[in-house]
């Protein structure tokens, strides 16, 4: 019986119902909305390409998105500079030369064997005393240094600054493929990248890029180095 009352009410009038004649209200957004999208579609398109476009270049270069020949500065602890070297660092295809005073973050070195297994030939020069320390400290712990980490990797080269123990090789920078240059206040430890007040700037300046090279060939021809590996 209920449903007898409301097909009732209904034909009185109660419930009116407008049959065949769509809001018109509705009909209008709609048609609204479809102009706007086949205006914009164009220039959405455009403005997509011209991002991807970018991106590709910027990958063919094996530099990062954004960085400009002036330098592009990042900042710990406002910014995971771990994170960007890791980025960095996994775009390399022929060469990856690494000065670095501290090395005791194993996710880099883990990502530094990765290429080897590759064709990515890398050298690694360290400063005397600080490698001592390094070597010492995963001694007492019984794990292996980051050093250790890359014993049996053709592709890897580790040279040692000797001399004076004040003489240090203080640098904590490296360049991908002769193309990117990272400098900077960060050593390749947890703290350094991520913890402390630091700074790495990323460069594809040619002449700065050319300027570490030079320094790194004449660091690494020095005849007293400790020839690891």
């Amino acid at each position: 019986m209920r449903w007898l009352r409301g097909a009732l009410s209904e034909k009185n009038g109660a419930f009116p119902v407008q049959k065949g004649r769509p809001n018109l209200r509705k009909v209008i957004l709609i048609v609204v909305t479809l102009l706007v999208l086949s205006i914009a579609r164009p220039h959405v398109r455009k403005h997509l390409e011209l991002n991807r476009d970018k991106l590709v270049a910027a990958a063919d270069l094996h530099i990062p998105a954004g960085v400009e020949n002036s330098g592009e500065e990042h900042f710990s602890p406002a910014e995971n500079l771990e994170w960007l070297d890791l980025e960095e660092l996994r775009r390399a295809r022929k060469t990856v030369d690494v000065a670095m005073y501290a090395f005791t973050d194993r996710r880099l070195a883990e990502v530094l064997n990765q290429l080897a297994v590759g064709t990515v030939k890398i050298r690694i020069y360290r400063d005397r005393g600080q490698y001592e320390e390094e070597e010492k400290k995963a001694a007492l712990f019984r794990e292996f240094s980051t050093t250790r980490m890359f014993r049996g990797h053709v592709n890897i080269a580790i040279r040692v600054k000797q001399g004076p123990e004040r003489d240090l090789m203080h640098q904590k920078s490296y360049c991908v493929d002769h193309r990117v240059l990272r400098d900077g206040s960060a050593n390749w430890s947890p703290s350094g990248e991520k913890s402390q007040d630091n700074n790495a700037r990323f460069t594809s300046e040619p002449q700065q890029v050319k300027a570490f090279e030079r320094n790194f060939e004449a660091m690494w021809s020095r005849s007293t180095n400790l020839v690891l590996q």
